[in-house]
Formats: C-alpha cells, structure tokens, sequence
C-alpha cells in the first residue's frame, strides 16, 4: 500500500473512527484501525464488536492494499503533522513508513486478515431523515438511556418507524424521553424497529451534527446500518424487551404548571449547589402564581428558591431529582415549560408549552 492523502481530511476521517475503537480490548487487532486504499480512494474502519465506523476519504492511491495500524498512536502522530500532503507506504514487514514535509515515522502494524470480517451493509429497506431532525431527536432521548448494565434492556434508545408515525423513546426507569413526530414523507417506507446501543447513538449524533443531507438508517443481520454522505455507522442491535413506555405516559392530568425555563434552570442550578454525593430530593411546593423550591442537605445546609408560574389550582408539593430536570431543560429550546401533574405520588410530565411531540415523564421522589 501506497498513497497520498492531504493532513487535515486524513484527521477529520480518522478522528471519528478511533474514536469507537477500544484500547483496552484482550485482541490487540481491536485497538487498531483498518486502512484500505483502493483506485476509489482510502476507507478507514475500526470496531469494537457491538459498534463500527467506516470513514471514506480522498486519496491519491499508487499502490492498492490494506494493513491495520494502531487506532490511537496513528490519530496522535497525524494530528501533529503540519496541514500538508502526508504519504504512506507500507512494506512487507507491515511497517508503515509515514512522511510529511521534514517528519518522518515508522509504525508497526497488523495484518488485515487478523482483522475482523467487515459487516454486511446492505440492510432491507431504507428509513431516509433530515440529519438536523434525527440529531434533534436523540438530543431530546439520550440523557435518559440507563447505565445499569443488568438493565440490558434499558441501554439503549429505541427508534421505532410505521406507516404514519416516527418515535424514539429511552428510559432508565426512573424517567422516560419520548418523541413522537408524523412521519415525514420524504422518509421512505421502510418498517423499523430497533433498539440501538447508546455508544452508537453518540456516534451518531456527531455523523449528524453538520445538520446538511439526509442520514439513511437500514437494518440487517439484527445490525443497524447509519449512512451519511462517506461515513457508515454500523451497530449491533440490543436483543431486549423495551418496556411497553405508552403504560408510563399519564393520560390525565389535572395540573397544568407554566413556568419559563430560563428561571426554572437558574433556581436548579442554584439549589443544586447545596447537594452532596448522595442523591438528595429538591422540594417543589406549587403555589397558586409561585413554586418554593428547596432543597436540604443536612451536613451542609439548605437553599430556596421562589420562582413564578402561571397556576391557580391547589397547592401540591413534590419532589424530584434536580438533575433530571436540568438534562431535559438541556434538552428543549422553548421559552417557557409546561408540567402535566397529577399528585406527589405519580409521574408527572414534562414538555414544552404547546408541544405534545415530546415528552419527558419523571417519577417523583418521597420528601
């Protein structure tokens, strides 16, 4: 193998290809990156088993060939290189001679076949979305994905498309994110279901962030297949039962709350302060035109907050996790924050004022 390739598109390629690459794997060949060039230019790929990502890249190809390098040591040599024209030329020793300007380097690599099999990408049928939509979505369900991995079924956010509607829903059983949307007609008509792990779905949230084109989701082989313009995201499904998340939405409530978002953010964020280690519940104590929010830490102290909303019904007090909170604050772009509450003892919803289409449920906290 032998090519040519300019510095800062070989950087904006292999930056999110070892990215995905696990250095601390038992295989050695898993910390590395696959280098492919062919007459059609250079393909990067690297995996960890459950995640993939491919990258295509312009080259100059003199000599077509594959050898895989170190994912990390490859990505910390060029990201110092000078912007210029970098060469690569590996010998049969698989040793890879790298030269840019006056720098020169020699890494030692792997051979291809030791790397693992490349995944079928050729999935049934095609779910087509704006890369600026899909990105919105997963900002608005991933903050939500669980981390306990006994939990298996919980780790991951679940993409689900039918004939008229487009849901992505995540929850760790203590809140749940849902977006529920028309489906857009340029989408295709492609049926999906899939639960995908949440390592995939941050990848995919940075294959979609220039918010330009469309991304082209398939599945095969319980794989998920992500295309967007010369980047391949593929994933390995998680094999699970999601809980039936429609038996967790609140079908009435009586309690309408108003309340602007930027002063709800402020009096978490403030109150938070106090907090310790330990997960301690904020008081929120709705008053007719008010809420006193307060939280007690009893090593440390106490802090309140009087914020005001637009309600004329009873008082109710309850308590939730600040930090749920705040994430879904994060999340929306609404000037002002609408909660569906019942009582202290049952979930309370979440959504921007006016917007049904997404929704962030929190179980209350005992105060």
């Amino acid at each position: 193998m032998h090519i040519r390739i300019e510095r800062d598109a070989f950087v904006d390629a292999l930056g999110p290809v070892q990215s995905v690459v696990e250095v601390k794997k038992a295989l050695p060949i898993l910390s590395h990156v696959l280098l492919d060039a062919t007459p059609e230019g250079l393909s990067l790929f690297g995996t960890d088993l459950d995640v993939g990502l491919r990258k295509q890249v312009a080259a100059e190809v003199f000599t077509p060939g594959a050898i895989t390098l170190s994912a990390k040591k490859l990505y910390e040599v060029v990201k110092e290189l000078p912007s210029a024209p970098i060469e690569l030329q590996a010998d049969q020793d698989l040793q890879v001679a790298i030269s840019c300007q006056r720098s020169n380097f020699r890494l030692k690599g792997l051979s291809r076949e030791e790397f693992p099999s490349l995944p079928n990408l050729h999935g049934d049928g095609e779910l087509l979305l704006d890369a600026k939509l899909f990105r919105d979505m997963l900002r608005k369900t991933l903050f939500a994905v669980s981390s306990d991995q006994t939990r298996y079924a919980l780790t991951g956010v679940l993409l689900q498309a039918h004939s008229t509607g487009l849901n992505m829903v995540a929850t760790d059983g203590h809140r749940l994110a849902l977006v529920r949307l028309p489906r857009p007609e340029t989408s295709g008509t492609a049926v999906i279901e899939a639960l995908i792990p949440k390592k995939a779905m941050v990848e995919a949230v940075k294959i979609a962030r220039d918010e330009v084109g469309d991304v082209r989701i398939r599945l095969s082989d319980n794989q998920l297949i992500l295309q967007q313009d010369t980047t391949t995201l593929v994933a390995r499904l998680i094999d699970g039962q999601f809980p039936n998340y429609d038996q967790v939405v609140p079908t009435f409530t009586p309690n309408h709350i108003d309340i602007s978002k930027d002063a709800l953010h402020g009096a978490l964020r403030r109150t938070s302060a106090i907090m310790g280690e330990r997960t301690t519940p904020t008081e929120f104590d709705f008053q007719a035109g008010r809420v006193l929010i307060s939280c007690v830490n009893m090593d440390l102290g106490e802090a309140h907050e009087e914020v005001e909303i637009s309600y004329t019904g009873e008082g109710v007090k309850i308590g939730f996790n600040a930090r749920y909170i705040l994430e879904f604050l994060s999340a929306v772009d609404s000037e002002t924050i609408t909660l569906h509450l019942t009582d202290p003892l049952s979930p309370t919803i979440f959504r921007s004022a006016g917007d049904e289409r997404y929704s962030c449920v929190i179980m209350p906290m005992r105060i």
